[in-house]
C-alpha cells in the first residue's frame, strides 16, 4: 500500500473542522486520474492544507509576509510538482491562514496525528517552513523562531532540530545537494549537524553521527513507501550528515 493510503485511518477521522472543510471540498475535483484511491487523496490533501495554512501563519509572524517569503512558497509548490489545481488550493489555503484566527498549534497537533509522528516527514514539513523564515536573512524573528519551537514539540522531533538548522545544520532539498563538496560545509556548522559541542569525545561525536544518519538510512526509507517529496528530504540530510562527519574526521582524525 502507498505510505499516502496508510494515512487513511487518521485521514478520514480528521475530514472535519476548518483544514477538513477546506481539503474536504477540494478531493474529488482536484484528482482527474480516478486510478488514485480516494484515501490516498485525502490524506495528501490534508498534508497540504496543514502545510500552507502553517505557511501562510508563520509568513505573517513577522508582521507581514515580505517578496522573499512568497518567492520560497511558490519554490516550494514547484518542488513539490503540484499541478494547476492542486498549486490554486495550495495558494488559496495560504492567503486564508494569513488573516485566520486558528492557532497554528492546532494545525500541528492534528497533522501529528496525521503523519503519525514519522520523524522524516515532520523534519520535511518543519523544514519547508525553516525555508520560509530564512528567506529574510540571518537574523530570525521571534514570532517565527516561536513558531518552529513549537513545531517540533508539537510534531515530536528530536530535541534541538531546530537549534541545529538556525546554526547551519541544515540542507533544503536540491539535486545538487548529492554532488555538493565537503568545502561546502565549515567545521563549526559540522557539529551543529551532528549536535555535538566540538570539544565532544571521539566517540561521542561517532555515536551521535550513527544516531542521526539511522533515521535516513535508505533500508528505512525504503520499507516505508514514502512519497518522492520526503525522500529528496531524507536524502539531502543525509548528505550533509555524511558531510559533516566527514569534515570533523579530517580535523580530528576520527577513525
Amino acid at each position: 500500500m502507498n505510505w499516502w493510503g496508510k494515512l487513511v485511518g487518521t485521514g478520514v477521522g480528521m475530514l472535519v473542522g476548518p483544514i477538513g472543510a477546506l481539503a474536504g471540498a477540494a478531493i474529488g475535483h482536484m484528482y482527474d486520474d480516478k486510478t488514485v484511491p480516494k484515501n490516498e487523496q485525502q490524506a495528501r490533501i490534508l498534508y497540504l492544507a496543514y502545510f500552507f495554512s502553517c505557511a501562510g501563519k508563520i509568513a505573517k509572524a513577522d508582521g507581514v509576509i515580505s517578496e522573499s517569503e512568497i518567492e520560497v512558497t511558490q519554490s516550494l509548490i514547484n518542488r513539490l510538482t503540484l499541478n494547476k489545481k492542486t498549486s490554486d488550493f495550495a495558494k488559496n489555503v495560504f492567503r486564508k491562514s494569513k488573516v485566520s484566527k486558528r492557532h497554528i498549534e492546532k494545525d500541528f497537533h492534528e497533522l501529528g496525528q496525521l503523519i503519525q509522528y514519522d520523524v522524516i516527514v515532520g523534519q520535511s514539513f518543519l523544514g519547508g517552513l525553516f525555508e520560509i523564515v530564512q528567506a529574510n536573512g540571518k537574523t530570525f524573528n521571534r514570532n517565527q523562531l516561536r513558531i518552529l519551537f513549537l513545531g517540533e514539540e508539537k510534531l515530536k522531533l528530536p530535541v534541538g532540530t531546530i537549534k541545529s538548522w538556525i546554526k547551519g545544520g541544515y540542507s533544503p532539498p536540491c539535486p545538487t545537494n548529492l554532488n555538493t563538496s565537503n568545502n561546502n560545509i565549515t567545521l563549526e556548522e559540522s557539529f551543529e549537524t551532528l549536535g555535538v559541542p566540538s570539544n565532544s569525545t571521539s566517540e561521542k561525536i561517532k555515536k551521535a553521527y550513527r544516531q542521526k544518519a539511522s533515521h535516513f538510512h535508505p533500508d528505512k526509507l525504503s520499507s516505508k513507501g514514502l512519497p518522492s517529496e520526503f525522500l529528496d528530504f531524507a536524502n539531502s540530510q543525509l548528505t550533509r550528515i555524511n558531510q559533516a562527519f566527514e569534515v570533523i574526521k579530517k580535523n580530528r582524525t576520527i577513525l
